[in-house]
Order: C-alpha cells, then structure tokens, then sequence
C-alpha cells in the first residue's frame, strides 16, 4: 500500500485553498483570537489597497457543539459594514466568506491659506525677482515670492 505524502507546514495565516484573493485562514483559533485577528487582517488589507479578500472560517464540523467561528465572522463583518466592508457573502460550500473591502479615501488636501491682499510694492518686487531668474510668473509663484520677501 503506497504512503500518504506529508504535506510542508504552511506559514501562519495561508491556505492551502488555491485563491487570486488574498486569504486569512481562521480554523483552529478561539472566537475572541479569530475575530481580533480578522479585524486586523482586514484593515491591513484594506489599507494595502485590496479590494476584496476572503476569510476561511471552516464548517464547524470538528467543533463541539455548534459551529463558533462562521457565526463570529459573520457577525464581525456585518458590524464592520460600511466603514470596513462594502459586501460580504459565505460561498456556496460553506466555512469561507468572500469579502468586498471599501476604498478608503484619499485625505482631503490641506486648506489653502487665504493671501492677503497684496501691497503693490511688494508684487512688484515679486515679479522682478521672478524675472531675474527667468521664470515666469504665474499667480502661485507671485504669492510665493511675496512670502518669502515678506520673511514668512
């Protein structure tokens, strides 16, 4: 009778489930550790900019009693709707949810400092300088320059 082959430990968090998706694989852990982690996982995943992941609960059918971890999952995600998760759903066998992240938005750019009003000796002076270098100026560069001159 041929010997069943051994396979190589995997590194803690993969699958051996063939995924495109990156993949966070729960069995074996308490309700309290998997939900943490996942929680973590997820917000990781969401800042390296992933769109959607997947997360492997298993069916429970080694747990006694009922199964902990596709409950605690999926309570998780449906807290972390909105914010966190645009959808999720459990795929059709069962112990594994396919989950769509939200894009997180870009940080709104700093507000502009209102110029003050320009005193006309000043731009003047601006608008020399620029020409002394070749530049032309462009409103930007006038409020710049007027900046600079002015030691702020």
């Amino acid at each position: 009778m041929p010997r069943k082959r051994r396979r190589p430990p995997l590194s803690p968090g993969t699958s051996r489930w063939d995924s495109p998706y990156p993949t966070l694989d729960l069995h074996g852990e308490t309700a309290d550790a998997a939900r943490s982690r996942a929680e973590r996982w997820l917000r990781s995943q969401q800042a390296a900019g992933e769109r959607t992941v997947r997360i492997i609960t298993g069916r429970g059918l080694h747990s006694i009693g009922p199964p902990v971890l596709p409950a605690e999952i999926d309570h998780l995600l449906t807290t972390l709707k909105g914010p966190l998760v645009a959808t999720f759903e459990a795929e059709p066998a069962g112990g594994v949810y396919s989950v769509e992240l939200t894009r997180l938005r870009a940080p709104a750019p700093p507000p502009r400092r209102p110029t003050p009003p320009a005193d006309p000796a000043l731009r003047l002076r601006a608008e020399e300088s620029l020409a002394e270098l070749g530049v032309t100026p462009t409103e930007e560069l006038l409020a710049a320059e007027m900046e600079r001159l002015r030691g702020g």
